[in-house]
């Protein structure tokens, strides 16, 4: 079986709910990244997953009072979370420049692509033996 990448931006997905195609029609992924922050994206994303699919939460989101966690269950979905610290600190700490006291991070980065090969960065960081790619989105 071929391994197949699809990358899909939220506002694609409601464009097709308004041109007649309702959410329950479309297609369902493996893995769904969710990086709204909001209760309403992070619903769509839940709904977008296969039944035992992944939801990768980029994002902290106050689900609030009427968090449904039904489809969750009812899926069995899984979750997983990105760790969140002051953005202040580990910028300050990438950017020691001495040898002896830098993170030297760049020692897990597999490979790096441009944004314009973003599909193909997707399917190299798909790989087992893999640990991390990097996508620049600059020139």
């Amino acid at each position: 079986v071929e391994n197949v990448v699809t990358c899909r931006h939220i506002d694609t997905l409601r464009r097709k709910e308004v041109e007649g195609e309702s959410e329950s029609d479309l297609q369902k992924y493996d893995v769904v990244v969710d990086a709204t922050g909001s209760p309403e994206g992070m619903s769509l994303a839940a709904s977008l997953c296969r039944p035992m699919g992944t939801l990768v939460l980029k994002s902290t989101c106050a689900a609030g009072e009427k968090f449904n966690a039904a489809p969750f269950v009812i899926d069995e979905l899984r979750v997983v979370g990105s760790r969140c610290g002051p953005i202040d600190v580990a910028l300050q700490l990438l950017a020691i420049q001495d040898k002896d006291k830098s993170l030297n991070v760049t020692k897990y980065v597999t490979k790096t692509f441009p944004l314009k090969q973003a599909e193909e960065a997707i399917q190299c960081a798909a790989k087992r033996e893999v640990m991390k790619v990097q996508i620049i989105c600059k020139d």
